[in-house]
């Protein structure tokens, strides 16, 4: 067999790929985690011997391990950037080594940038230049053509096409987006558009792969196929992984997934194969399957796609919250859910003391100990109380997916006033063994909750109807507060903060300046009280507390002070600060050590 892939392409009335590199890896013992491309330099053998059993179960062409194997990816995930080249290039040797004259080479190309990560994404001339150096490095090492995988940015990809079409005029390109989205890639593109912008590329070959599974894969592409002539393709997964004792399985349905490999071929689809989840006896059975069948011709119509930018729903936030700071009238009180499921004592002192506020702030499991989550006492005391609440809400326990849930169910029970927090690290907490998932920083939240607002999730995917959230964020505030944590601040603001909620503070000389920059930004300031209660609470929030200063005058009167004569003494500290920048901010928040909400008689009473 001659290695043109371009004249056997041109003979041949269908295709036949192989299956899931990494799935294989997996199973023959590899733990996740580790740089799965990486093993075409460190154990080939066993890549080897995946690409042979793909040959013998009668695949035409063999896919490089080297999906993830872009410098970008190689160098934030695994610190192996500067092995690119060598990667790729071994990749291609080892599955031609295999192909030998039996079967051709597909270089495998993924994506460089990730969904989430708006921040740090390469430009696209950086783009360029990393899809440069693994081209470069797949053809130097044998590949006979180059196949897109499983995009999820349609400029991207189209980036992609356009550097190795650069590179070579002759390079046979398979270009391959997911649409795990309800039939829409995570970016909220449709098949139909996807089609058609990737039809005005030099792509040869045009489909989908990936996925949730051959039914969703076989629905784009029988979407693409009608608006597009160029050759289709599909390479779907076997279905849904799920995780059980430890293990990622996928689905084992050889059968099934060669069935739709028949309605693949019905569709118009000239190129087939597997992902994640498929085997070498998927790939034998679906050869079976298919031999005597032939590619069906598709109809095709001619669309337009118009290009027709929606206006972004405005944000509208409106609570109880936002008037009381524009009338610089807010006082709230924090306090820490109970670490039980009894709620009653902690309303019955609320009841009792709450005359002196109008707002109550709700802790999300401070200093990392368990307690009652703050959205479900959030609604206990805002239905009991009829106050306004604030929900302090942290990165540190929930996954992207647990968050947006949360927002979404804190917005449909009336929460609207949420304070976006990093939390505390459960390393400090009750179980310092626990996870801190962080998938979000503070500013990330702010930009999840403003996006809800304006109807869409943070890939910009509309959702339908929009949440109202009043967007507040903390702010350390003390004498060595620089420029650059008020740029910091306003990055915030930016992504759609509202309001600031600084740390306790306890002497006002030196502090004007900063609240005065805070409020030039154009957001409301409350400024957090905490009375102090004795000479020991004193010593340990100035010497062990990170952001706070007890100055020397204020630990001078609290020593040798300590139960009721401490709190007296903390509480006429407290009103003396509040006295003084009373008309200078927009609110106060008091933190009462312990929930000691009677404090707040000693200080408003």
């Amino acid at each position: 067999m001659e290695r043109n892939f371009r004249d056997f392409f041109e003979n041949e009335n269908k295709i036949l790929f192989d299956g899931a590199i990494g799935t294989q890896i997996y199973a023959k013992g590899v733990p996740k985690g580790h740089c799965y491309d990486e093993l075409n330099i460190s154990m080939p053998e066993i890549v080897k011997t995946i690409h042979r059993e793909y040959l013998e179960a009668g695949a035409e062409v063999l896919t490089t391990n080297t999906f993830g194997a872009n410098r970008y990816i190689l160098d934030k995930y695994f610190d192996l950037g500067r092995k690119a080249k060598d990667i790729n290039y071994f990749g291609a040797r080892i599955a031609r080594s295999v192909a030998k004259e039996k079967a051709f080479v597909a270089g495998s190309i993924g994506p460089i940038s990730r969904p989430l990560d708006k921040e740090d994404n390469p430009s696209p001339d950086e783009l360029k230049s990393i899809f440069r150096e693994q081209i470069e490095a797949l053809l130097e090492g044998g590949a006979d053509l180059l196949i897109f995988e499983t995009f999820a940015c349609l400029n991207e990809l189209i980036v992609g096409i356009e550097t190795a079409r650069e590179l070579s005029s002759e390079v046979f390109i398979i270009a391959e987006m997911s649409f795990p989205n309800n039939g829409l890639t995570l970016y909220g593109k449709n098949p139909f558009e996807v089609s058609v912008k990737l039809s005005e590329t030099e792509a040869d070959v045009i489909g989908s792969n990936c996925g949730t599974g051959p039914q969703n894969v076989f629905e784009v592409v029988r979407k693409m196929g009608r608006v597009t002539e160029k050759p289709l393709s599909a390479m779907p997964n076997a279905g849904l992984a799920q995780f059980v004792q430890g293990k990622f399985y996928y689905p084992y349905n050889p059968e099934y997934f060669a069935n739709y490999g028949k309605k693949f071929l019905s569709a118009g689809v000239k190129v087939v194969g597997g992902c994640c989840g498929t085997t070498p006896e998927h790939i034998r059975i679906l050869k079976e399957k298919t031999k005597a069948l032939s590619v069906q011709p598709r109809k095709i119509k001619k669309i337009e796609i118009i290009e027709e930018k929606e206006r972004e729903k405005e944000e509208n936030p409106y609570t109880g919250l936002m008037k009381l700071l524009r009338k610089k009238k807010a006082i709230s009180v924090e306090i820490d859910p109970p670490r039980d499921v009894n709620f009653k004592k902690l309303v019955r002192k609320l009841e009792e003391y709450g005359r002196f506020v109008n707002t109550i702030n709700v802790s999300d499991s401070p200093m990392a100990r368990t307690r009652m989550s703050p959205i479900a006492l959030g609604k206990i005391l805002q239905d009991m109380l009829n106050k306004e609440i604030i929900v302090h809400y942290t990165c540190r326990d929930r996954n992207i997916l647990g968050i947006q849930s949360d927002l979404l169910g804190a917005s449909a029970l009336g929460l609207h006033n949420i304070l976006s927090l990093g939390g505390d690290p459960p390393s400090i907490g009750d179980y310092p063994f626990a996870t801190g998932v962080y998938d979000l920083t503070s500013e990330g939240l702010v930009e999840m909750m403003s996006s809800l607002n304006r109807g869409t999730d943070l890939l910009g995917n509309p959702i339908g109807d929009k949440a109202h959230f009043y967007i507040g964020v903390g702010f350390g505030i003390n004498e060595e507060t620089s420029d650059k944590e008020i740029e910091k601040l306003k990055k915030k603001i930016e992504k759609g903060a509202h309001f600031v909620i600084t740390q306790p503070i306890y002497k006002i000389k030196g502090m004007e300046k900063i609240i005065d920059k805070i409020q030039s930004l154009g957001v409301p300031i409350m400024v957090s009280i905490m009375p102090l209660i004795s000479y020991k609470n004193a010593e340990y929030l100035h010497y062990e507390v990170p952001g706070i200063t007890v100055p020397e005058e204020i630990l001078k009167r609290m020593e040798g002070k300590s139960k009721r004569e401490g709190e007296l003494e903390g509480a006429k500290i407290s009103k003396e600060l509040i006295k003084e920048l009373k008309g200078l901010v927009n609110g106060f928040l008091i933190i009462p050590p312990f929930n000691k909400l009677h404090l707040l008689e000693d200080i408003f009473g």
